[in-house]
């Protein structure tokens, strides 16, 4: 009875978690930024931890929140691949059915009460309608199951700090920004989101997905400046 009154709730409680997460559509794919720790609360626990995952040559997931979420969650992405392959029938996941799956998934286990403690971004190229013809496509999916598609989004105190600036540069071209004009705003984003965000790390990953399939560059650091302490004058 004692289990029945009072049903496990560490799933309620993430330990070791992943902050912001930024993706863009530009002109020939989708780009994508995240840093590379694991806090522990506070603490730079984990470092040099990749938050990217590439599924396939046409397809990159990416998560924030709980890290040991991400690596069961993973496991079954890479269990549905595999069924895939099995079936000898050349077909693979594509990102709108994975995000599909993935919202209905985390759905079902919020409605259990026993959710998955992530915020996730699938993107990449999907096929409309064969994989002669490939477009760009972002899909995030929250804690809650709730998924929705967009052109750019950021997540975790990135939303709150980014998003309009990226709304704003992305629209301003038209959503036609070269793969550098892209990769420039995703570092412009990491740079000032670490002066922020105490659980950011300088170091990230940068990848894009393109017709030509999945490109994940070097990690990457972001070197600070000293200037701008300077403009910090709390302490008189």
């Amino acid at each position: 009875m004692e289990g029945i009154d009072k049903p496990l709730t560490h799933t309620l409680d993430p330990t070791c978690t992943g902050t912001s997460m930024y993706a863009l559509v530009y002109k020939d794919g989708v780009a994508i930024a995240t840093d590379r720790v694991c806090s522990y609360g506070k603490t730079a626990r984990y470092k040099h931890i990749g938050r990217q995952y590439r599924v396939n040559e046409n397809v990159i997931v990416a998560f924030g929140g709980d890290h040991a979420d991400f690596q069961w969650l993973q496991n079954v992405i890479e269990r549905k691949e595999l069924d895939l392959k099995c079936y000898d029938i050349g077909a693979k996941l594509t990102p709108k059915g994975l995000h599909a799956y993935l919202t209905s998934l985390m759905y079902y286990r919020r409605s259990e009460m026993n959710p998955i403690m992530n915020t996730i971004i699938v993107a990449g190229m999907h096929p409309e309608p064969t994989y002669d013809n490939l477009v760009p496509f972002i899909g995030v999916i929250t804690p809650r199951g709730v998924g929705y598609a967009t052109k750019h989004v950021a997540t975790g105190l990135g939303a709150m700090l980014l998003h309009q600036n990226m709304e704003t540069v992305a629209r301003s071209n038209d959503y036609k920004l070269s793969r550098d004009e892209a990769f420039a705003l995703l570092r412009k984003c990491m740079e000032v989101h670490i002066y922020r965000d105490c659980t950011a790390d300088n170091e990230y990953d940068i990848s894009s997905i393109t017709k030509d399939g999945v490109t994940m560059e070097q990690p990457q650091q972001v070197i600070g400046s000293w200037e701008i302490s300077e403009l910090n004058n709390q302490y008189e």
